[in-house]
């Protein structure tokens, strides 16, 4: 023992306490030692000193074993509670070791204390030990408890931000699916009509996935909403560049996305592609046009102004929007605008339509991205 011991005696014979303590230092136990015979003393010394063992006799007669086993054990004591006595029987010992007593030695086999001591104290480190890793583990899953049901609640908020009730549009119809490559995503689609008959378009991916990208989405799908009721898609997108510039600069990140308006009478949409791409334009026939032109994505500084595009809609004609997520979960399928037009072959609706793209992945498969489709379709 590299220091003292602080050795607590529990006796009502202050000769019974002077042998204890000579006959552990006779074992080489170095210690102070102090004796108390009442539970006032007791509490009081446990509270001015920090003990490492309690030593108790077994039968005194105005303070019992077991109410000073039960103030150690109540002001949190773990370390070794030894009873000493030189008349007990084996239901009692074994009772008071039931109870919490560390070990039982009789005083006619003092040399075994020291060893008892010494025994339990390793063993009381070692519980220590095992407790601090057990309450690391707690913790740990407290934290990990907690970290899951914010994600399920942002998972649900996200889920709720994006649209949920068809649009009751004459001659066109609207469906989507997003599939988060974990719980929430940066992934986002968005309609809405700004008056009767024009609708609003968004289709988005923030660079990324996870809580970070969620939380930029939902910045991103906020600006946006404010800056298209009124304005055409060219001029929305550069007052939401201007608006997120700050954010997406901090963050290191960009969005691409595909901001589009719908005149449904006119059947005609004009967009702008800010760098996302993965979208075509599957006609009646089967014919596939891109999408053009393109720009950067919100977020690389460049300066640019963006250019809108426009498409007319015929009978049976379709406006596909993915991301690249359909693409990385499979990337040996080599998929294009070509293999995906041919997979809608015979679709009757858009909600056919997205439940055949996004079958290219089946279920169950690890999604390395998130994944969303999104189908405007004229009847």
């Amino acid at each position: 023992m590299s220091e003292p011991l602080n050795v607590l005696i529990i006796d009502d014979s202050e000769r019974d306490a002077l042998l204890l303590a000579r006959s552990m230092r006779k074992e080489g136990l170095e210690l102070y030692s102090k004796r108390v015979d009442t539970a006032e003393a007791m509490e009081k010394e446990m509270v001015a000193r920090k003990w490492d063992v309690a030593i108790s006799d077994c039968h005194m007669p105005d303070f019992t074993v077991e109410g000073a086993l039960a103030i150690w054990q109540r002001d949190g004591k773990d370390q070794p509670f030894i009873v000493v006595s030189g008349a007990i029987g084996e239901e009692e010992a074994v009772a008071l070791l039931k109870a919490g007593a560390h070990d039982f030695v009789r005083k006619d086999n003092l040399a075994r204390l020291v060893p008892a001591i010494e025994r339990e104290l390793r063993d009381s480190s070692d519980r220590h030990g095992r407790r601090e890793a057990e309450e690391a583990l707690r913790q740990s899953e407290l934290r990990r408890l907690q970290l899951q049901t914010e994600l399920n609640c942002a998972a649900e908020v996200q889920k709720k931000l994006l649209p949920r009730d068809p649009l009751n549009l004459p001659g066109f119809e609207i469906a989507a699916v997003c599939k988060p490559a974990r719980q929430v995503g940066g992934d986002f689609y968005d309609w809405y009509e700004t008056v009767p008959g024009i609708v609003n378009l968004t289709f988005g991916d923030v660079m990324g996935k996870g809580m970070a990208a969620a939380m930029l989405m939902t910045t991103v799908r906020a600006t946006l909403r404010a800056v298209t009721l009124r304005v055409q898609p060219s001029i929305a997108v550069q007052l939401a560049e201007q608006s997120l510039r700050h954010d997406l600069n901090s963050s290191e990140s960009f969005v691409t996305l595909i901001l589009a308006r719908l005149n449904v009478e006119a059947s005609l949409m004009t967009y702008v592609d800010c760098g996302h791409g993965f979208a075509f334009l599957r006609r009646r026939d089967g014919r596939v046009e891109e999408i053009l032109p393109r720009g950067l994505p919100l977020g690389i500084k460049s300066g640019e102004i963006y250019q809108e595009g426009g498409c007319t809609f015929q009978e049976g004609d379709a406006l596909i929007l993915y991301s690249d997520g359909l693409i990385d979960a499979l990337p040996e399928l080599g998929l294009d605008n070509e293999a995906l037009a041919a997979r809608l072959s015979g679709s009757s609706n858009a909600r056919e339509m997205v439940d055949r793209i996004s079958a290219v992945v089946p279920p169950g498969t690890p999604l390395p991205d998130d994944l969303t489709v999104l189908v405007v379709l004229k009847h």
